[in-house]
């Protein structure tokens, strides 16, 4: 016990096991409300190579990246300037030899980014970036223990 402050005070290790009802408030405050619009469509990307070039395209929006620059895909958490503020979302880049190249516009969820990423080391066999493998290497599995 710390000094200063007694058992009963609701501060300290006598109160971790008491109070996890707020989990449930932070979920509540997660809920889209029944009147917000629906999300936008997921966009679906068509990766393929096109002679030297890597191409992404979702029917609307086309990107040309040369392989023969290209080292690795890379997922980019966006922070808007602030790691401490609500995440910006999540943009998928080629990393080139002369600097990333984005890949489609940011998504809020990383799920879909994944998936472009996915899809462009399949198309250009190219690896994940290894920071963006470390960040995402345990997403989807269960913790042992």
């Amino acid at each position: 016990m710390k000094i200063g402050m007694p058992p009963t005070s609701g501060i300290g290790p006598s109160s971790s096991g008491r109070d996890n009802n707020i989990v449930g408030l932070f979920d509540r405050l997660k809920r889209r409300p029944p009147d917000a619009p629906e999300p936008p469509p997921a966009v679906v990307w068509h990766v393929y190579l096109d002679g030297a070039d890597i191409v992404a395209e979702n029917g609307s929006t086309a990107l040309r990246v040369p392989r023969a620059k290209a080292r690795a895909v890379r997922i980019v958490p966006l922070m808007r300037g602030n790691h401490h503020a609500p995440g910006g979302g999540y943009q998928v880049a080629i990393a080139c030899a002369d600097g990333d190249a984005a890949v489609g516009g940011p998504t809020q969820d990383w799920r879909p980014a994944r998936e472009l990423a996915q899809q462009v080391c399949a198309a250009a066999e190219l690896p994940l970036d290894e920071l963006t493998e470390r960040l995402f290497s345990r997403v989807g599995t269960l913790r042992q223990g």
